[in-house]
């Protein structure tokens, strides 16, 4: 069993996944000492950006918005599909007679022949893309305000009246003039 190739390769995802885990732990630890540094900084040069905002609050948002939250969903991807492999595995095995019941009922459709073989392949595949799509819906579903939006709203700021001007790009000009700002002809 230790040198079977589902064995190992579950190994491997788990030791994957585990780095990936102590990666997201590291930054996150180093993103709470960068917080309370930069909001220490913030209350001496810069009060009016952290005004009604205390310590925890600051770190709490500023650790939201820039932790890898990528490599936290990369290990949850990696663990969902070594635990659906065995089910997965029967499932695909105990479908597989029912596929080809319709079918010329030849040697070549047994299991172990490249029929079979080129059918487990898929069907794991697009199990395991399942699991990543599961966890990159939640990874995006789940997804914390940028920072700063984040800060603002919680100095109390309306950011829901805020207008952002947005200067016109040179090209736009060529391709429909601005009539705001073109003069009217005096002759």
């Amino acid at each position: 069993m230790m040198d079977h190739p589902l064995f190992l390769a579950a190994v491997i995802g788990l030791l994957a996944a585990a780095a990936f885990l102590i990666r997201w732990v590291a930054s996150r630890r180093r993103l709470m000492e960068d917080a309370r540094i930069e909001y220490a900084e913030r209350c001496d040069t810069k009060p009016k950006t952290v005004k009604g905002v205390d310590a925890a609050t600051f770190e709490r948002l500023y650790v939201a918005a820039y932790e890898p939250r990528w490599a936290l969903y990369i290990a949850g991807a990696l663990v969902l599909a070594i635990l659906v492999t065995p089910p997965a595995a029967l499932g695909l095995v105990a479908l597989w007679p029912i596929l080809v019941l319709g079918l010329e009922a030849g040697p070549w459709y047994d299991e172990g022949y490249y029929p079979w073989m080129f059918y487990m392949f898929f069907g794991f595949c697009g199990i395991w893309a399942l699991c990543g799509f599961l966890m990159a819906r939640l990874h995006h579903a789940r997804r914390p305000e940028p920072f700063n939006p984040a800060l603002a709203r919680a100095r109390g700021e309306p950011l829901d009246d805020v207008a952002i001007p947005r200067k016109r790009p040179k090209w736009a000009v060529k391709a429909r003039p601005d009539t705001r700002s073109s003069k009217p002809d005096s002759e």
